[in-house]
């Protein structure tokens, strides 16, 4: 019932795998690491993922998650346009067509698609809610760019992916002294039931996500790069919901969710 914690445990898993993997395969360039050159690269990144990802909390709770998705992905989409066609991070330059544009809309079309095959909910829409929706969308490509720069600047993956768990830990558990004035890992649900080791393991998945953005985003830029991740989400839920994975209610694949997972891939193509 506490997303910072919940958060908090994530990183912090994260980070002490990432450790390890550093000690083992990469020690060097923990030893060679140089904190003095462009030293906001270390906290850029994981500032901007954990604000994302907390104040998502705060807006599902308020405009719902329909709108949430669509407010954020829209402000994924901008900001992607905006750092592809002017090259910002370093990324290659690509301009804004006619047909990129097409695709984006396109874009928009299906996400809407699929969260109508989800159902909207009733909510009233403030539109302070909405524009913080569109507003922490732009953070995502950011923190992608910021942790590709921080890639090129320590020439390790490992530990470019590790200072961006690490940081962020550190800012979560900042966050509950603050608040809370202790951190208090749960061992139990709210039945008092024991919680299964594997629950404590979604820092891992984000090794992935964070250390795949960091290598695509340099390869495909930020627009190509927010589509395809979208897609594996959307993929992966649809599968999810169909076998009814990890306790979730059982729902079959409907015809729209179907459609729109095409029209993403057309998008892709015209992207």
């Amino acid at each position: 019932k506490n997303p910072v914690i919940a958060s908090f445990v994530a990183f912090s898993v994260g980070s002490l795998v990432l450790l390890i993997c550093l000690v083992l395969f990469d020690m060097s360039s923990l030893f060679s690491l140089d904190v003095t050159t462009r030293t906001y690269l270390f906290f850029a990144g994981p500032i901007a993922g954990v604000i994302f990802n907390l104040s998502n909390i705060v807006l599902f709770s308020k405009i719902g998650a329909t709108v949430t998705t669509m407010m954020t992905i829209t402000g994924q989409m901008v900001m992607g346009i905006i750092i592809d066609h002017f090259g910002l991070f370093n990324l290659t330059v690509q301009k804004v067509s006619l047909s990129r544009l097409l695709g984006v809309l396109m874009m928009f079309l299906a996400i809407w698609l699929f969260q109508q095959a989800k159902g909207i909910e009733k909510t009233k829409f403030s539109v302070k809610w909405l524009l913080l929706g569109l507003i922490i969308g732009i953070l995502p490509p950011l923190q992608s760019a910021f942790n590709g720069q921080l890639k090129e600047m320590t020439q390790s993956i490992l530990l470019s992916v590790f200072i961006s768990f690490f940081v962020g830990a550190v800012i979560l558990a900042l966050i509950l002294l603050i608040t809370k004035r202790k951190i208090v890992i749960p061992k139990v649900d709210l039945q008092g039931k024991k919680l299964p080791l594997w629950v404590y393991l979604g820092g891992l998945f984000g090794i992935f996500i964070v250390g795949g953005n960091i290598i695509v985003i340099k390869e495909l830029g930020s627009v190509v790069t927010t589509i395809v991740f979208i897609l594996g989400q959307l993929l992966t839920a649809v599968l999810i919901d169909h076998l009814g994975l990890f306790g979730i209610t059982r729902r079959k694949i409907k015809k729209s969710q179907v459609f729109a997972l095409v029209l993403i891939c057309i998008a892709l193509l015209l992207v």
